[in-house]
């Protein structure tokens, strides 16, 4: 667990020579093109503590006989990455000229990361913003996690890849993810990613929130340079053309996914694996790290029983601690929040009856899980936490449908004009895999996105919350700014 604490303080993005080199490798390693079968792409599981998100479009190029020629792939759009600061060490000895200086780099590093912000409206400049984002989790998420057994979803994953995926497509295809996002137009989409991006993006060396974005085209077809300038512009998506159906080429894209998430997702096996009609890989990743504000000791944890949905005891490892905080109590559930340097973790504990899928299934509820708010309770949280690695796999093509968004589903409406003249191409697949753990130190959380072209208790005093989350419960991780990240329900530790 350490480890990926440590290598969240790494570069957020590998060099473009370092892609670059990946594709070469992928491309003179590619083996002779197949004759074209019906698509259908597949996604493993094995992703952890990393949030991504990849588009699969599908299609079929119209290359012609002979297949594509394994040539050297090369960079077609770039993005400018920030370089930013982390955050000065407080000085070990009271030396009056090292306490100085750590304040002179103190105010310096916040005076850049305060640059990097106004570089773009915040979030509650934006007119629509929060709202349109909070109705699309709590619409997305009822939708995501409507089945069985652990689910982690990431809302703002998909967000992202769906605002990217408005700027390939155009007509009724575009629309109805435009009214999905609850966004206008376009042009107020492009704004409101550049917001989300300068406002979550944190790498202070005490928490991150990573994203990073890359498109992989297929050689040997045309593309638009004008969409891939507007995806690097507004989205910091690089764009590379790969010989899709390879394992060589797979192995680049899974290489460039590990450098994203430090090793977290790609590190066991591919990411996915592309046909050779595959038009694009559009993939968005967002790696998220945070220590607890205040730690769990270890020497307070004991071993006990986590009740499964199922009614099946298991073994677990719980972590202790008592504070005194903010929580909520109401009808069906109490909650109550672990704060971390990357933002704010809400537990929700559901009656004993009570599942947290019926809490999820009121689309209010997510919204009012304002523990600090008006009905927010101050007393004593005693807390008993699992130590939990849980994650899922989700298929969204459902959700999608869910949200109105289907055009881009159907190879005889789908409209990919912005990307490519090419005819036809449609989105085939849509799954979200992901993964979250916690420890005594903190949270780290992950996602994989992809879009393819196919009894009461005993009464307590009511100033105290017992949140012992001993049977089936769910979580929303939250950014310091109130974006929900992930929502997870756990209904086991195995």
């Amino acid at each position: 667990m350490m480890d990926a604490y440590k290598r969240a303080n790494e570069a957020l993005h590998p060099p473009a020579s370092a892609v670059e080199r990946a594709v070469r490798r992928a491309a003179a390693g590619a083996r002779p093109r197949k004759k074209r079968r019906p698509l259908r792409a597949v996604i493993p599981a094995g992703v952890a503590a990393v949030l991504a998100a990849v588009l699969l479009v599908n299609g079929v190029p119209g290359l012609g006989g002979g297949g594509i020629t394994a040539s050297a792939a090369s960079a077609l759009a770039e993005p400018a990455y920030p370089d930013l600061p982390h955050a000065p060490a407080e000085p070990a000895t009271a030396d009056d000229a090292a306490w100085e200086q750590f304040n002179e780099d103190y105010d310096a590093c916040w005076q850049a990361w305060r640059d990097f912000r106004n570089e773009a409206p915040g979030l509650e400049e934006q007119a629509g913003l929060l709202s349109a984002l909070a109705d699309f989790s709590a619409e997305s998420t009822s939708l995501a996690l409507g089945g069985e057994g652990n689910g982690v979803y990431s809302p703002i994953s998909l967000w992202f890849a769906l605002a990217m995926l408005a700027e390939t497509t155009d007509g009724d295809s575009r629309q109805e993810i435009l009214d999905a996002l609850g966004a206008e137009d376009v042009e107020q989409l492009r704004s409101w990613a550049d917001s989300l991006w300068h406002d979550l993006y944190t790498d202070d060396g005490t928490a991150s929130v990573l994203l990073g974005t890359s498109m992989w085209l297929n050689q040997g077809v045309d593309f638009n340079q004008g969409t891939l300038d507007i995806l690097a512009e507004h989205y910091y998506a690089a764009s590379y053309q790969a010989p899709m159906g390879t394992d060589a080429a797979d192995q680049a894209l899974t290489d460039w996914t590990a450098e994203q998430t430090r090793g977290l997702i790609g590190s066991d096996g591919k990411v996915l694996e592309t046909t050779p009609d595959t038009l694009m890989v559009l993939a968005s990743t967002l790696y998220v790290m945070g220590r607890w504000n205040t730690e769990f000791q270890a020497e307070n944890n004991t071993d006990d029983i986590f009740t499964a949905a199922d009614g099946i005891e298991q073994e677990a490892e719980f972590m202790h601690r008592t504070e005194n905080a903010y929580f909520l109590s109401r009808e069906g559930y109490q909650a109550a929040s672990l704060h971390s340097s990357a933002g704010e973790v809400v537990f929700v504990l559901p009656d004993e009856g009570v599942s947290p899928r019926e809490l999820l299934a009121d689309p209010e509820f997510l919204g009012s899980l304002d523990v600090h708010g008006g009905d927010g309770i101050y007393g004593e949280v005693q807390w008993s936490v699992p130590k939990f690695d849980v994650g899922s796999d989700l298929d969204l093509k459902s959700t999608l449908a869910g949200l109105g968004i289907t055009s881009v589903l159907d190879e005889e409406t789908a409209d990919f004009s912005p990307l490519t003249g090419t005819e036809p191409v449609w989105l085939d697949q849509a799954k979200q895999i992901a993964r979250v753990q916690v420890d005594e130190q903190g949270i780290v959380a992950a996602a994989v996105t992809l879009l393819g072209l196919g009894d009461g208790g005993p009464e307590v005093d009511p100033r105290i919350c017992v949140m012992d989350l001993d049977r089936p419960f769910l979580f929303v991780v939250r950014s310091n700014n109130d974006v929900n990240l992930f929502v997870g329900v756990v209904d086991s530790l195995v």
